[in-house]
């Protein structure tokens, strides 16, 4: 329940674009409706001006926010552009709403908000200061004031600070929760000695594949260490635990995560899911595998020795949604290459590639 709360930059990006929205209607409303704007009596001088610049500042943010869906440098850019004008927009409608005892000002703890949401304990500071320093330049061209107009400056100067100062400790406090959020949910997924996703990670992830309508677009690949109890009687466990890492690594450097993710599946045993069930994207990835395989010598008390691996892949194009079906065919599979010689992968196509 508590996740549904936990909003992406990008939402809340379309957030602040609602409000400015808001905010543009509630200003024209109040600058020329006539029962409101008598009784505030604002300038009007450069409003008009304002308006335009605010309308074609919204309304292109609104287009750029609809184009930077999945696009990191159109959003940046908007969101750095976005504070940006939102400061301008803010202090030209402070000057034109009352200057220091201006009834908007309240405004600029959004503007904070904004930038603390985004940079952090940098962006309050930042924002603060601007701030701060633009507010008081504007007390100092308005003097001399009555004296509730300074002490309306000074509360509104302190609230800005104190607003930035919270705001700031519970951005901070909600990343580090969230940082660590993260780091326990990749504990629970990730194998310790390999480095790779886990036999868990491996069902839920198949299981999210088949539910979708990609089932024809994937792979599953089972795969086993040749002799890899002897490895551990001959050169000892440690050795033998020296080889899984190694392994974790090659695989993880040698299949791209735009393609697919391996797992340990299981003591000397792996998997990988791939997004294709093209053979001409999944083929390489397998060469490569084995060409590193090749070149990696272990050594212990014993001697050196090498490592040879066998695979078995199957390609879902038939649209299974069975997982237990679909890891059987694939260990099938596996279990021919290992019956053929081991040190080979054999495809559900009649693919064979040797190591």
């Amino acid at each position: 329940m508590k996740d549904k709360f936990l909003l992406t930059d990008f939402v809340t990006e379309q957030i602040f674009s609602i409000v400015r929205w808001i905010f543009l209607i509630v200003s024209v409303i109040v600058f020329y409706y006539p029962p409101i704007a008598t009784i505030v009596n604002f300038n009007l001088h450069t409003f008009n001006y304002l308006l335009i610049f605010g309308f074609t500042y919204i309304t292109i943010a609104q287009v750029a926010l609809w184009l930077a869906s999945g696009n990191n440098t159109i959003f940046n850019l908007l969101m750095k552009t976005g504070i940006l004008f939102d400061y301008i927009a803010l202090i030209w409608l402070l000057i034109l709403t009352g200057g220091v005892t201006s009834p908007v000002f309240p405004i600029a703890y959004l503007l904070v908000i904004h930038s603390t949401i985004y940079w952090g304990i940098l962006g309050t500071a930042i924002s603060c200061s601007l701030m701060a320093v633009t507010y008081s330049v504007l007390f100092w061209i308005s003097l001399p004031l009555p004296n509730l107009s300074i002490v309306i400056f000074l509360l509104n100067l302190v609230f800005l600070l104190v607003i930035g100062f919270f705001g700031a400790l519970i951005v901070n406090r909600e990343r580090h929760h969230h940082k660590l959020q993260y780091v326990y949910k990749d504990l629970v997924v990730r194998d310790y000695l390999t480095g790779l996703y886990n036999h868990r990670h491996f069902q839920e992830t198949l299981k999210v594949y088949l539910s979708g309508t990609n089932k024809t677009e994937m792979a599953v690949v089972l795969a086993d260490i040749d002799n890899f109890k002897s490895i551990n009687d001959t050169h000892g466990h440690v050795n033998g635990d020296k080889v899984l890492m190694k392994i974790g690594e090659i695989l993880q450097h040698s299949i791209p995560s735009s393609l697919g993710n391996a797992f340990r599946y299981g003591g000397e045993e792996f998997a990988i899911i791939f997004q294709t069930a093209d053979n001409e994207k999944i083929i390489p990835c397998l060469e490569k595998v084995y060409k590193e395989l090749r070149e990696v010598q272990f050594t212990s008390e014993n001697g050196s020795f090498s490592v040879t691996m066998s695979f078995g892949l199957f390609s879902n194009q038939q649209g299974i949604s069975n997982q237990v079906d679909i890891v059987r065919r694939a260990d099938k599979l596996l279990y021919k290459a290992k019956h053929n010689g081991k040190n080979q992968a054999i495809f559900d196509c009649g693919t064979v590639i040797r190591g």
